[in-house]
């Protein structure tokens, strides 16, 4: 099971099927997760493969200067550990080490990103999001400004909110990219 089958519910139930599947019948040879494994690498009918985690990858790795070397990656393992014990050797290698080996220097430091006087910005924050935060979505509110940086929360699961399921969330983000309308600050859509 890769850890894509958990950003979504549809893909987190699928992975689940997959994984209490009882071990006889066609279940017991592993090919409903061979089949998540080809979906979230974009495997087409002729054997091919997507190239989204190869581009993902490279533009994280150059988007961002910081870089943990392998030995504070390490370092960083016993907190993984802590936050995520399933998952935490897989994601601390996988996230903090990413771009230890890269061979070109990433080009941001971490922006500045105050915007005084700039129209308003909406948002999302998810409370059940495993990929991205919603810690992330309300520091990036705050680090916009007062009256800029507008913060709506779905408490919800998956990954994104809109388009998930929740009206409130769509309807939302519908206005402000039709119309340029916010919801209040603090807004919560469950």
């Amino acid at each position: 099971m890769s850890t894509a089958h958990l950003l979504g519910a549809t893909r987190h139930q699928s992975a689940g099927e997959a994984r209490s599947a009882r071990p006889s019948g066609p279940w017991c040879d592993g090919s409903p997760l061979l089949s998540l494994a080809d979906d979230y690498n974009e495997r087409d009918s002729s054997g091919h493969y997507g190239t989204t985690s190869h581009a993902q990858r490279v533009i994280s790795c150059l988007d961002d200067r910081q870089r943990p070397t392998p030995a504070e990656t390490k370092r960083l393992l016993p907190r993984f550990e802590r936050i995520s014990p399933v998952f935490a050797d897989f994601l601390g290698w996988d996230t903090a080490g990413w771009c230890h080996d890269w061979p070109v220097a990433g080009q941001y430091d971490t922006p500045e990103v105050s915007a005084p006087g700039a129209a308003p910005i909406l948002l999302v924050g998810n409370t059940g999001d495993p990929a991205t935060p919603y810690e992330g979505a309300r520091r990036m509110a705050d680090e916009l400004g007062r009256g800029v940086g507008v913060e709506l929360t779905w408490k919800g699961e998956g990954h994104g909110a809109y388009g998930s399921g929740s009206d409130c969330v769509d309807s939302a983000v519908d206005a402000y990219l039709l119309t340029g309308t916010v919801p209040k600050n603090g807004t919560v859509c469950s």
